[in-house]
């Protein structure tokens, strides 16, 4: 008798725990998601476009190699995505330009899950339209404010409204109270953020202001430069990309243009510090604003040492380098976005973009500011920003003068 009910007990026993485990994927809610443009059930494909030639490659190839560091470690590390779906790049060359990043779109978007890196305020701004239409999501490889809210996009660090609010503030406490503040601004969608940080910084600081002349990337800046020293402009606010430095700070000088220059985080490149004819200028006149930590190596700094072995492992040959930090961290946004997707079973364009609303909190190891997420009318960016002078025996050429601080009128600024 009691063999027999012994038997049927550890018979029950077993239905019960095979039922329990048929059942337990589905009530996990976990299905393994389905193929789709760049998916093909084993592998992730992310697109990248951006300008792999031209003036602005001094930017893009760094940025992009830090892109391909993040997933040579997280497929050889965690196995990819969800531990088994390692994630691969597709690259396209923009030339920095509108139309034909329209044309690499175009070629790549049947191919890939998402776009991982997106370069140029400009391309971005080109390329919305036809992303809210196939409901695509990329990376944009800018800090304009106007992405915050954005869903189909995942930006990562501090808008450049805020880099040149903070940046602003902290000159004025720091001997800038009552002088003339000008700026020199590209002609186009990034020089227009950069005016908008430098005109709410008016309203909160009630900054004097002077000139404020355009330039098209890669013209002569002698008129310009010129009407800014006519200006009497004791700091001037850089809103450029690398591709036009060299020129500005070479015009500055031929013209004997003494002014604080306050630039924002594309205007550098760690070249320019080893550059005898332009160093003493940089290092006399020279601020730069970044949200993103870039004192490459500084063990103090959290997620410093932990990158730098990765590095060291997955990209040996890379110099120190700011924007290989920024590809770093759009790999370590998109990977939580590609992760919340999976969770979910749906790695479709839709099933992406819905996963980029679901998460709550992009991290990033300490190596740059959380960023609320969530719907994206609830997005949050970090505030904080660093001010950085020129230091030439530095890895990047810059070392910090105004630590990472939110100013209270970055706390204000009101991002539509």
């Amino acid at each position: 008798m009691r063999v027999r009910s012994s038997s049927k007990f550890l018979i029950g026993m077993l239905a019960v725990a095979m039922v329990a485990a048929l059942a337990a994927p589905a009530a996990a809610g976990r299905k393994a998601p389905a193929e789709t443009a760049g998916f093909d059930g084993e592998t992730i494909t992310l697109g990248v476009i951006t300008p792999l030639s031209g003036r602005v490659s001094v930017i893009a190839n760094p940025l992009t190699a830090g892109n391909e560091m993040w997933w040579a470690f997280y497929n050889e590390e965690e196995g990819g995505i969800a531990g088994k779906y390692p994630v691969e790049l597709l690259k396209e060359d923009s030339a920095y330009a509108p139309t034909t990043a329209v044309q690499a779109y175009d070629k790549l978007k049947g191919d890939v899950v998402a776009f991982q890196q997106v370069l140029g305020t400009q391309i971005t701004q080109a390329l919305l339209p036809k992303m809210q239409a196939d409901k695509a999501v990329a990376g944009p490889a800018t800090l304009d404010a106007t992405w915050v809210h954005n869903p189909n996009l995942v930006p990562v660090g501090a808008p450049y409204q805020v880099e040149a609010i903070n940046a602003l503030d902290y000159y004025v406490k720091n001997g800038g109270k009552g002088t003339t503040v000008c700026a020199l601004a590209q002609d186009d969608e990034f020089g227009e953020a950069g005016l908008e940080g430098l005109a709410a910084a008016k309203k909160a600081l009630k900054l004097k202001t002077g000139p404020s002349p355009r330039f098209k990337t890669g013209e002569d800046l002698t008129a310009q430069i010129q009407e800014l020293a006519d200006g009497g402009c004791d700091a001037t606010l850089v809103v450029a990309t690398a591709a036009d430095a060299s020129a500005i700070i070479t015009t500055s000088i031929s013209l004997n243009f003494e002014t604080r220059y306050i630039a924002l985080a594309p205007f550098w490149l760690p070249l320019l510090a080893g550059s005898a004819s332009i160093a003493d200028y940089l290092v006399e006149n020279l601020w730069v604003s970044a949200g993103q930590l870039v004192a490459w190596g500084d063990s103090s700094i959290p997620g410093m040492d932990q990158f730098i072995e990765r590095q060291e492992t997955y990209a040996p040959d890379q110099t120190p380098d700011p924007y290989f930090i920024f590809g770093y961290l759009q790999g370590q946004a998109m990977a939580q976005v590609l992760e919340q997707a999976v969770k979910n079973g749906d790695l479709s364009r839709a099933g992406v973009l819905k996963a980029v609303s679901q998460i709550k909190k992009l991290t990033f190891d300490g190596l740059d500011g959380d960023y609320k997420y969530g719907p994206a009318a609830k997005r949050n960016p970090p505030r904080a920003t660093a001010v950085f002078g020129i230091d030439p025996a530095g890895p990047v050429g810059l070392a910090i003068v105004g630590p990472q601080t939110v100013s209270a009128a970055a706390k204000k600024y009101k991002i539509e």
